[in-house]
């Protein structure tokens, strides 16, 4: 007969905590979460309630009533109006110390 020293007793021990570990947590996930049927909905009404007008989407008629130069004007416009207010601030602001306590 042989005998069992420290090292295999500390191992069969560990092997059947490693075991029961295991079986333990084999059914842990099994079973659907009902959030799982249900995963995505949230955000989807989230965006329906926030649509102001929803049967836009559905209409497949382009916008009518401004053309594309008169389009590329307007922006065009924009840009240099932007840019002039840029070169503004880029200058920095003047202060007038006279009347500050007044």
């Amino acid at each position: 007969m042989q005998t069992l020293d420290k090292v295999s007793i500390k191992q069969a021990v560990a092997g059947i905590l490693f075991s029961t570990l295991i079986t333990g947590c084999a059914e842990w996930n099994s079973h659907p979460v009902v959030a799982e049927q249900n995963f995505g909905h949230a955000v989807n009404n989230m965006i329906k309630n926030q649509t102001l007008y929803p049967e836009h989407g559905q209409n497949d008629n382009p916008t009518l009533g401004l053309d594309g130069q008169k389009a590329q004007g307007v922006i065009r416009a924009y840009r240099e109006g932007a840019s002039e207010r840029l070169d503004d601030a880029k200058q920095g602001a003047t202060f007038d110390a006279t009347n500050v306590g007044n």
